[in-house]
Formats: structure tokens, sequence, C-alpha cells
């Protein structure tokens, strides 16, 4: 009697044949690469490069500046921050519940920093807004605060939404630099 070789099963399994699945994936990518077209300006960089060392030495050597230096600092006069209350946690305002806005306050460094209570919540936030962006309006109108900057300090609390809202009714009263302040948290020991 003969005895049988073994046979080993570690060849290929014919349960699972994947050549279907590679001659698709091929396929799918040759597709792909061949109707692919990149628009003109996908690559486009609108950039100058510096000219070569020898070019740059033999322009004029006493050039006079005569611009004026410039001031990155920011004066007082020129920042108003709106900041925005919002309803202690836990607690409730006229049917507004934590995260929602309680106060819109105005601060300006003409007031000497005293905050001006623009709306409460004895009226819709979008009222408010529209009050504040009357408010805004009216700041801008004099001519000495043509270049004036805002900040928009929200409380920690306060529902991200409002914070945005508030940026759109300074950007859309006519505001180029808004600002915002990072809330104050508390440390707890």
């Amino acid at each position: 009697m003969r005895k049988r070789k073994h046979v080993d099963d570690s060849g290929v399994n014919l349960g699972i044949i994947i050549t279907p699945m590679l001659d698709m994936s091929f396929q799918i990518l040759a597709f792909f690469i061949m109707t692919y077209h990149p628009s003109a300006l996908e690559g486009h960089f609108d950039i100058k490069l510096l000219p070569p060392k020898n070019v740059t030495t033999k322009g004029p050597t006493n050039i006079k500046d005569d611009l004026p230096p410039i001031s990155d600092e920011l004066e007082l006069t020129d920042v108003l921050t709106v900041q925005i209350k919002s309803v202690a946690k836990g607690q409730t305002e006229n049917g507004r519940v934590d995260g929602d806005p309680s106060r819109i306050l105005l601060i300006s460094a003409e007031n000497a920093g005293t905050a001006v209570a623009i709306a409460d919540t004895d009226i819709p936030f979008e009222d408010g807004l529209k009050k504040l962006s009357v408010e805004l309006k009216k700041f801008l109108e004099d001519p000495t605060h043509s270049k004036a900057n805002i900040k928009i300090e929200p409380d920690a609390e306060l529902k991200h939404k409002y914070t945005m809202e508030a940026y759109d009714a300074c950007k859309m009263s006519g505001f180029l630099n808004i600002q915002f302040v990072g809330p104050a948290y508390e440390v707890k020991k």
C-alpha cells in the first residue's frame, strides 16, 4: 500500500478571488487619470521672485525714504469693546437659559471705560443687535473715528452662535478691524 503525500492547504484559496477586484481598481484609476482636467489656475501662484544678486546691487545706493514711520500701536480712543454677557449656569432670565445672551454692553475710551447698556433680557437678542448696529454706525459717522477698531468680549458660557452674530453686526456696521477678547475663566482652588 502506498502512502499518499499529505496535501498542504497553504496554496491559493479559491474561495476569495481577488483578480476581478484588482482589475476594477485599475480601471477606475485609469478612468480618473484620463478624465481629470485641472483648472488653469490650480498650480498658478501669483508671486515674483527676487532678481539675481548682481542685478540688485546695480541700483542707486542713496535712496531717500520719504515714508512716515509705521506705528502698529492702537490708540485707546480708537477702540470700542462690545461685551456680551450670558445667563449664568443653571439659571433662567425671561425665558433664556444658560448660554443664551442676557446683556449687550458697549465700552469706549471716550466714556472713560464706562459700560453703556445696549440691550437686556427684556428685548430679543436680534433687536439688541440692531440697536448695537445703530450705535456703532453713529460712532463711525464721526470723522475722528474713521479707523476705529472694535473688540468683542463674550462671556465664557455664551454660545458660539451669539458671538458670531455680534461679529456680523459689527462687520455690517462698517468696522474693518474686529478682534476677539478671550473670556476670563475663574480658577477654582
